[in-house]
């Protein structure tokens, strides 16, 4: 089975995926949620995994406006997926925290890890957004004083240093997952 995931490599959709699915599938990464899910409807044979939900940052409006834009052509939830999310201050060049001037993250990890920015870095920290979290570590990759907040497995697969793990107090942080996949267009009896 062909498994598409939004992000890439890494993303906590992949990291829920994989989860969910194992190693034995392809799998198969997207820029964009619209992209992800476009993918199950015109791929046969394929399923997508899309975040839906976050207790911090709540729904996601791009996965919602993707759903109700292909709600007439067979889109089918067959399964939601639920994911701990542990967050991971990661740089790709050695550096102290005092020295940190940019974190790149997707917008909820962001949100999430604000109040921990505040307590534990510099006043002039830049926020960028990122696609998503794997992205964020792809673009750091040649940035000395930026860091992103990623997933532990994503600090691994790019080959970067962990800082920090980020711990926020409060509700947990879990992101609810939905896995869509075409379903068989009906048949008419005329």
């Amino acid at each position: 089975m062909d498994i598409n995931y939004f992000g890439k490599p890494y993303s906590f959709t992949h990291i829920a995926a994989l989860k969910r699915f194992g190693i034995k599938h392809r799998f198969f990464p997207h820029p964009t949620v619209l992209e992800t899910v476009e993918a199950a409807l015109n791929k046969p044979n394929s399923i997508s995994v899309v975040p839906i939900e976050n207790t911090t940052g709540g729904i996601i409006p791009d996965v919602v406006d993707a759903l109700i834009m292909h709600c007439k052509d067979y889109l089918n939830i067959s399964e939601e997926l639920e994911l701990t999310i542990r967050l991971f201050l990661a740089s790709k060049h050695p550096i102290k925290l005092s020295q940190v001037k940019k974190i790149y993250s997707h917008e909820y990890p962001l949100k999430r890890s604000e109040e921990w920015i505040k307590k534990y870095l510099p006043g002039n920290v830049i926020l960028k957004c990122a696609a998503s979290t794997s992205d964020a570590a792809y673009k750091i990759q040649k940035e000395k004083s930026s860091c992103a907040i990623i997933s532990e497995k994503a600090l691994k697969h790019y080959g970067l240093k962990k800082l920090s793990e980020i711990k926020v107090e409060g509700k947990p942080n879990l992101t609810k997952f939905f896995v869509i996949k075409k379903k068989r267009s009906p048949k008419y009896i005329v």
